[in-house]
């Protein structure tokens, strides 16, 4: 262990005493959060159908016999790799155009642009798929029905319910996040090499497609297979339209084994499949790390000016701002819709005569139903608990993976790295396995469980990042001042880094209260939060008062997460 272990009160090795019990009690945290799931996981696989995973010895290879033999499980890969590769491909192109438009032209608007994505990064996929079905819907959705009036169609020429309408709407989704990746590679890349092909005569397009697009290959590769990962594990989307256009994947696929309409679950055939969604996973993050290893090999930034001069587009701005604003307005479009659904009794699609009777009767309906009101109640401790629990762990295993040489803070880094190769729906399920017959499950605990466990890998590697620009001698000078270990890490380290702990728990925050996956697979009467009951009341119907609850959902979460982001970045570019 690095650095002095002398304290306050004298006696030397108190500081490494302390850091062997956290270091100790660390391992046993995340080795119950992480291991346990896996194993119960894949214990459940090869359990006999009629018991549960710990209710008998018996191992039995049939749940994958009949998983490998049905032609259905084809069908599923099958649709999970289109789906995924399709809605991949278009997202990052929308993005790379969008992100090059804003950070490498002087295209008007750009600061809107970039407050638009950040901003729609926050937007539950629930909440954007909803307001898609509200427009696209073939009986009444508002763009059919404006069609029909306008143009007398008799037959809808829009639909929801299609695989490439789900291929497009998550395409759309993840646009923000792919245009927040590809922006910092293209405003850090070096502009030396793009005035070097313009020294030698190189036009505009020749020097974009022959030296920036080239020079970014490496990095736009590692960014499409995380996309191409994120989508393979998404279950929101294809869950609320999938399923309707009958076109199922490998996330749904366990969902409904796990939890069926009729019938009793049949947990093993959904923890075979688990597992092999497990295994895709696992194959796609180390194409990722592996991507990741090759881009170092192509860094362009420079310790000198790398600033890049933004192109003059001329005519060519128009064309740029009509793309850009034309998937801004595709991205406002389900939100306008939900919030004028959320202003009326009944369900109606957006007409004049229909303004008098907007009002915000809905509201107030579900701000004083005592369900929702448990519901907000449960949200709020659940976000909070998972942020908080989530940063605290994170910053101690950040501090051992980066300031300790030893086996077990290797252990620690790897364990956290873990989940990220684990899809949300198999961790979640493997949990409900592990969970089920104690007293956490029901709970709102146990779904602060399953947000631990699922977002301390992106809680470690923001630390790690935080914790390796620090030199370990500012919290070894405490040290040697007489502070204990602990109070050095609370009095020195921590305030240093204090931006990207808020900026993690932000993050934690804003996942946690959009996140479907944990509230639904893991629900109860007594453990129902926002995201759940917005689930609830789609299915009820209540049309009205789940776009109500879809906008109060989303305004909290902007309302939150915005200015406080807006303030660290502030705060850092002092």
């Amino acid at each position: 262990m690095n650095g002095p272990t002398v304290t306050s009160n004298g006696r030397p090795g108190t500081g490494l005493d302390q850091q062997k019990l956290v270091q100790s009690l660390l391992l046993v945290v995340v080795s119950v959060l992480v291991l346990g799931p896996v194993l119960v996981l894949i214990r459940t696989s090869l359990a006999p159908s009629e018991a549960m995973p710990f209710e008998t010895l018996d191992f039995t290879l049939k749940h994958y016999a009949q998983l490998l033999q049905s032609p259905r499980t084809i069908s599923l890969m099958w649709n999970t790799v289109v789906y995924a590769l399709s809605s991949m491909t278009i997202g990052v192109a929308i993005a790379t155009a969008i992100a090059w438009c804003t950070e490498r032209t002087d295209m008007p608007g750009r600061t809107i642009v970039r407050i638009l994505m950040f901003a729609w990064m926050m937007v539950p996929a629930l909440v954007i798929g909803f307001g898609w079905i509200l427009l696209l819907n073939p009986g009444n959705g508002a763009l059919n029905v404006l069609f029909r009036e306008l143009f007398g169609y008799l037959q809808p020429i829009l639909t929801i319910y299609s695989f490439w309408s789900l291929i497009i709407i998550t395409s759309f989704a993840v646009v923000p996040t792919g245009f927040v990746m590809i922006s910092g590679l293209l405003r850090n890349m070096d502009p030396n090499l793009e005035l070097a092909a313009r020294v030698h005569g190189g036009s505009s397009w020749a020097t974009l497609t022959r030296v920036t697009l080239p020079v970014l290959t490496p990095g736009l590769f590692s960014i499409g297979i995380y996309m191409f990962m994120a989508v393979v594990q998404a279950f929101d989307l294809p869950l609320i339209i999938g399923l309707s256009a009958d076109v199922p994947v490998l996330s749904t696929r366990v969902y409904l084994l796990s939890s069926p309409d009729n019938g009793l679950p049949n947990y093993g055939l959904a923890a075979s499949f688990g597992v092999l969604l497990l295994v895709l996973a696992a194959g796609l993050m180390w194409a990722y790390m592996r991507a990741i290893r090759l881009g170092e090999r192509f860094r362009v930034v420079t310790g000198k000016a790398y600033r890049p001069k933004r192109i003059t587009l001329g005519l060519w701005r128009f064309a740029a701002i009509g793309f850009t604003f034309s998937y801004c307005a595709a991205m406002m479009l389900p939100l306008l819709i939900l919030l004028w659904v959320s202003l009326l009794p009944h369900y109606s699609t957006p007409s004049l005569s229909a303004f008098g009777g907007l009002s915000f009767d809905t509201y107030r309906r579900l701000l004083t139903n005592p369900m929702i009101s448990r519901a907000i109640g449960n949200t709020i401790i659940l976000v909070i608990s998972s942020a908080t629990i989530v940063m605290l762990i994170s910053c101690l295993i950040g501090w051992f993976t980066v300031r300790s040489n030893s086996r077990a803070g290797k252990i620690l880094d790897a364990l956290s790295f873990l989940p990220m190769a684990i899809p949300p729906i198999v961790l979640v399920l493997a949990i409900l396995l592990l969970y089920l017959n104690t007293p956490l499950y029901g709970t709102i605990w146990i779904l602060v469980l399953g947000h631990m466990t699922i977002y301390i890998s992106f809680g470690v590697r923001t630390m790690s990042s935080a914790l390796i620009q620090l030199h370990k001698e500012l919290g070894d000078a405490a040290l040697i001042s007489g502070a204990s270990w602990l109070t050095s890490l609370q009095k020195v380290t921590f305030p240093l880094v204090w931006p990207q702990i808020l900026n993690g728990w932000l993050w934690v925050f804003a996942h946690s209260a959009r996140d479907l996956t944990v509230p639904l697979m893991l629900m109860t009467t007594s453990n129902i939060v926002a995201a759940s009951t917005l689930w609830n009341l789609w299915q009820f119907p209540d049309l009205p008062g789940a776009a109500a609850l879809a906008m109060l959902l989303m305004t909290a979460l902007l309302a939150v997460v915005v200015p406080s982001q807006l303030y660290v970045s502030s705060r850092l570019e002092r």
